[in-house]
């Protein structure tokens, strides 16, 4: 009988049979049988079952990490207009008046007031979401929930879109910035303070010693003290704002063991200290980037009014979805006025940290 090495060819090439993984035919080797002690395998040499048997998929999803969103928890969050009324007008009042000596016929003295409006224009901007029958269902095999992705990224892209308007406007329009709002009074400089070689430094990450950073908040307080005037002391609800990057400075110690933050917490009781990843030199090289760290001192209510806020149109408006023959897609939009700052005196700004 003739081997299958000698007529595999033949097979092949008159009538296009393959028998890919067959090394030989039964009667050139012993076939396998109970009865026999040993016996060689008509098919190809296996080391173990296919990999994907081996193998499974983790139900938790591992998202990329992004920088948060916080100036609205940090400047404070109001409603304000709608999509058809685009600009807001808010009124400045200003008592005016003066006295003169009395005189039973006098006219003299006269007291009034000063109102303005201040506008602020609205921005609206919007991002798709689509997703087809196939991708999905091949993603659905994978445990992945593939529309509750896309809808997260949405949600995701617009926040952080709006979080960047809040503390930078947008260019061209009368829509301002936490951060650079032109209104806001003149920045400020660090003080010099001693760092590493006997070198004079203004950078906090150039220095270890808290007393020097305590001088840079206290020249911040009393520029800020000096804007309104004695309206605030060092007992005043107050909020400091400085980098994210900067936050390891909070435990700097001096020689007596006592941090910057029990510092800071004993000279202003009812100071609130947060962190901004946008007010450092890391977030740069994008939209509304910053030169230089900046940080902010501010008073978030004077006389019962508040001192700033986000305005927003709306936070997220999911439009109609548009069904095709085996695809979806949706627009999605949000709207805002950047920030208010309605008393731009109530902040102290200073740059360089």
């Amino acid at each position: 009988m003739k081997s299958l090495h000698s007529v595999a060819p033949t097979l092949s090439r008159h009538y296009g049979i393959r028998m890919a993984g067959i090394t030989h035919f039964s009667h050139e080797k012993t076939i396998g049988m109970d009865s026999s002690p040993s016996y060689s395998p008509v098919t190809a040499p296996n080391s173990g079952v296919p990999a994907i048997v081996g193998s499974t998929i983790d139900p938790q999803v591992i998202r990329s990490i992004v920088t948060p969103t916080k100036s609205e928890e940090i400047y404070g969050a109001v409603q304000k207009g709608s999509l058809e009324q685009r600009i807001v007008y808010f009124p400045f009042s200003e008592n005016l008046g003066s006295v003169a000596a009395y005189g039973d016929f006098s006219d003299a003295g006269q007291v009034g007031a000063n109102v303005n409006w201040e506008p602020r224009e609205a921005f609206i901007w919007q991002t798709w979401m689509q997703y087809g029958d196939m991708e999905t269902s091949m993603m659905g095999a994978a445990s992945i929930g593939w529309v509750n992705e896309i809808r997260q990224s949405a949600a995701l892209t617009m926040n952080k879109q709006h979080n960047l308007i809040n503390l930078f406007g947008i260019e061209g329009k009368n829509l301002r910035g936490a951060l650079n709002d032109p209104d806001l009074p003149p920045s400020i400089q660090p003080t010099p303070k001693a760092g590493s070689g006997g070198k004079t430094v203004t950078a906090w990450t150039d220095t270890g010693d808290p007393v020097a950073l305590l001088a840079d908040i206290l020249a911040l307080f009393q520029t800020l003290n000096i804007q309104l005037q004695g309206n605030i002391d060092m007992n005043s609800d107050l909020v400091l704002v400085i980098p994210s990057e900067l936050s390891q400075t909070l435990v700097y110690t001096n020689s007596f063991g006592i941090t910057f933050n029990d510092i800071l917490k004993k000279a202003f009781p009812n100071m609130n200290i947060v962190t901004l990843p946008e007010a450092g030199l890391s977030m740069n090289g994008g939209n509304g980037s910053l030169k230089q760290r900046v940080m902010q001192l501010f008073a978030p209510v004077i006389d019962g009014v508040e001192t700033v806020f986000t305005a927003f149109i709306s936070k997220l408006i999911m439009h109609r979805l548009e069904t095709y023959s085996t695809s979806y897609r949706q627009k999605a939009s949000q709207a805002g006025m950047g920030t208010v700052w309605k008393r731009p005196m109530a902040c102290a700004t200073m740059v360089g940290v």
